[in-house]
């Protein structure tokens, strides 16, 4: 995966491990990959100038803009990607679109932003942002709030596809041509991820993070989650995320204007834990939900998903190498969490896994207090069905510690300053 890493020998390795180490990708995949493989340097290079100037061509754009930074992040990220990574030809081909499709996005949302600063006048009324490591409940948190019809979510076409083609003033067809585009995105995805369903299930028409509108601005750690790249991570740990945020703020104005909803936003990411004060001064009435858990728990679920669907971009995914960029991301959001933790603050809600699957509605009756907000008896009434028909899904995980090299009592001495100050039990696995 990394240039600079030696992957496990096959004995070091679990059964599930090796599998996850060495995808089994559908025929039609191999072959375009193996036909494209002699070009692909050529035909998807990294290089940030000649990526800015695609983008300018197919827009017929050229202003960027100057507040969130561009530069550096896409010079920083373009040689990480370079001399860091081993990326597959399918790798370089999906990760260079979605950077071309970053700035295209950026120079289209600029333009408007010069001929229709109306648009980005209008207020972002008090957001809710669920956020937590993964596998602390953030997606049950927020399906439960998608129950009422009150809160606007995000829903995956509008996270793939933000902007619409052409216009971007124009009244779009009903129903939005995205949302077919995207359900083809998720049965594709579906044939070369198939476990990707039991991991995280990705609906056209269902909330989704709000990664890809973040990385607009660079202030998301979707880049890293994908491909590691040390040196971009090592920028994104250090730069300041303020101006960033506040990009992230212009593509909501369009959004609601463009398809108008719900007033208030309800959205989720798990990058928003260490960015507490870039995600405050953008949106200063923010209520923000805080979910926690065994650490452990996340870092080894999140190393398989990485691992898993590291498959899309490296010919060999190493576990091992993931299992220790899993517990270094954890362990950093969460520092992160105890770093800014003000148990004065009205605007947070601190919510433990364990009270959040005893107690669903008991935990949501304290998201609403916060977000001063009324839960009415139907929104109750759906909360609860959809929490029941949660806990009859159930699921079997096919991963273990040693499959990503953890070692569990190591990680749970690392991890003993969050469960002190959050007072947060072990799991036993």
């Amino acid at each position: 995966m990394l240039s600079q890493s030696e992957a496990p020998r096959r004995a070091e390795l679990t059964a599930r491990a090796a599998e996850l180490a060495r995808p089994k990708l559908p025929l039609a995949m191999r072959a375009l990959g193996a036909a494209a493989s002699p070009l692909a340097g050529r035909l998807w290079e990294f290089d940030p100038e000649e990526l800015k100037r695609k983008a300018c061509a197919k827009t017929e754009l050229a202003d960027f803009g100057d507040d969130a930074p561009l530069d550096e992040p896409l010079e920083v990220l373009c040689r990480s990607l370079r001399t860091e990574t081993r990326l597959s030809t399918s790798g370089r081909f999906v990760m260079y679109n979605q950077l071309l499709g970053s700035l295209v996005n950026r120079l289209r949302l600029r333009d408007l932003e010069v001929h229709r600063p109306e648009i980005f006048e209008a207020a972002v009324p008090s957001p809710l942002f669920v956020t937590g490591t993964p596998r602390t409940g953030t997606t049950f948190v927020q399906k439960l709030l998608w129950q009422d019809s009150g809160w606007r979510s995000l829903l995956l076409w509008e996270a793939s596809h933000p902007l619409p083609a052409g216009d971007l003033t124009a009244r779009q067809p009903d129903p939005d041509p995205r949302i077919a585009s995207s359900r083809n995105e998720v049965r594709l995805t579906s044939k070369i991820l198939p476990e990707q369903a039991s991991i995280h299930g990705s609906v056209a028409d269902e909330p989704e993070e709000e990664n890809p509108l973040l990385a607009i601005g660079h202030c998301s750690s979707m880049y890293e989650n994908i491909a590691l790249v040390p040196g971009y991570r090592e920028w994104y740990t250090q730069a300041d995320h303020t101006a960033g945020y506040r990009q992230f703020r212009q593509v909501l104005r369009y959004l609601q204007w463009s398809r108008p909803g719900a007033e208030r936003w309800a959205l989720k990411a798990p990058g928003h834990l260490e960015m507490m004060g870039p995600l405050q001064s953008a949106f200063p009435d923010a209520t923000v939900v805080r979910t926690h858990r065994d650490p452990v728990t996340s870092v080894i679920s999140f190393a398989n998903m990485v691992t898993y669907g590291a498959r899309v971009y490296f010919d060999r995914p190493d576990p091992h190498l993931v299992g220790r960029y899993a517990a270094d991301f954890v362990e950093r959001l969460l520092r992160a969490a105890v770093r800014d933790h003000d148990p004065d603050d009205g605007r947070v809600v601190d919510i433990r896994f364990r009270d959040l699957i005893t107690d669903p509605l008991g935990e949501m009756k304290r998201v609403y207090e916060a977000a001063d907000r009324e839960l009415d008896s139907g929104t109750e009434r759906a909360m609860r069905e959809y929490a029941e028909s949660e806990s009859r899904r159930g699921g079997r995980n096919r991963y273990a510690a040693e499959d990503f090299a953890l070692d569990l009592p190591a990680l749970r001495e690392r991890f003993g300053f969050y469960y002190d100050h959050f007072d947060v039990a072990a799991e036993h696995r």
